[in-house]
């Protein structure tokens, strides 16, 4: 049995549009985060509104162990999640935002969405860190203005 190239698309779009789902509304109330109130379950709800950047509000899990984490276990934890559920949409958000620098797109998520229990420079590093492993997981070609938008 052979599957037409219109088969592979519709599966790659019902993919891509479960995928979408799982990001925006599911994994963000697992976390605990707030994106999934403003997310709404219907036929247009996979796309972003443009005004936005679709990255997740960002709070470190409960702590189940009796000692605390250190802000640095705090963040490796919040870019290693963040890269692995949202690289394609941050990938995604350097496309539509190709007018901006990538200062003005951290500036902007950073302002966007907040997160709890990092510093000022450790919240610039996650950005920095999550925009960079995301173009390397998902969008080699946005690597180079990633490195490059990061280190001017």
């Amino acid at each position: 049995m052979q599957i037409s190239k219109l088969e592979v698309r519709i599966l790659m779009a019902i993919a891509i549009l479960v995928v979408g789902i799982l990001a925006v509304v599911i994994v963000p109330r697992l976390v605990g985060s707030a994106p999934a109130a403003q997310s709404a379950v219907g036929p247009g709800a996979s796309a972003p509104a443009p005004s936005t950047i679709p990255t997740p509000t960002l709070a470190p899990t409960p702590i189940s162990s009796p000692t605390a984490k250190t802000e640095q276990q705090i963040l490796d934890d919040i870019v290693a999640s963040t890269v692995s559920v949202y690289s394609m949409l941050v990938c995604n958000s350097l496309d539509e935002y190709a007018a901006l620098s990538v200062p003005e797109i951290i500036s902007k998520v950073l302002a966007e969405y907040p997160t709890s229990g990092l510093s000022g420079q450790s919240r610039q590093i996650m950005a920095e860190r999550v925009l960079t492993e995301s173009a390397a997981k998902s969008c080699a070609d946005q690597s180079p203005r990633v490195a490059a938008g990061i280190q001017g």
